[in-house]
């Protein structure tokens, strides 16, 4: 004798013969209903872990576009514009140092080698080549001594950049560096080799 859960029974006689008796009709409506709460089961835990695995492939899109909007690119602009600056106050030291030594009527030509050659120079150079300064920079000149009016001669020049930003970035249009251009000045002062040069 073999029982079918919510069927009925299976009865074997010693003669080969096979005898079923169907199960009463409540028994089977519950049986189909357990066989039923354990399809749903079963596919609620399955339909639960692809909802599971779907929402962290979801939120991963999002995470790498707020990471790399502000946090990456901003730190690639601000190293950029490190070397940028250096690459300026490089410029500058040339210019300083070629003005201490000659004629003020030279140094303060517009067609000179302090505003002219040397910043020419130093574009067609890597340093200056890498920097990303659309325009050619401005340079200064000013001669005197100190504020009492005393001592050495001194030449001071001041070198305008505008440095571009490596990736402009959208949000931050209002800001140097990483949405608009960032202009800096350095200024350095020398003292003159030769007085003479000063009324030259």
């Amino acid at each position: 004798m073999i029982k079918l859960e919510g069927r009925g029974l299976l009865q074997f006689s010693r003669a080969g013969s096979v005898r079923f008796e169907p199960a009463p009709l409540a028994e089977r409506k519950g049986a189909g209903a357990r066989i039923r709460a354990r399809r749903q089961v079963t596919l609620l835990s399955l339909r639960r872990t692809r909802d599971n695995s779907g929402s962290t492939l979801s939120e991963l899109a999002p995470a790498f576009f707020f990471l790399f909007l502000f946090a990456i690119f901003p730190v690639l602009d601000m190293i950029v514009c490190g070397y940028n600056y250096c690459s300026c106050v490089a410029l500058n030291d040339l210019q300083l140092r070629e003005a201490a030594k000659i004629p003020r009527s030279l140094a303060e030509s517009d067609t000179g080698p302090v505003k002219q050659d040397i910043p020419n120079n130093w574009k067609s150079t890597i340093v200056g080549g890498f920097a990303n300064t659309p325009v050619m920079p401005v340079t200064d000149i000013s001669y005197g001594r100190n504020s009492q009016n005393q001592g050495p001669l001194m030449v001071t020049i001041s070198t305008t950049c505008t440095i571009q930003p490596f990736l402009s970035i959208p949000f931050f249009t209002g800001v140097p560096g990483l949405g608009s251009p960032m202009m800096v000045t350095i200024t350095n002062k020398r003292i003159l080799e030769n007085p003479n040069n000063f009324a030259r």
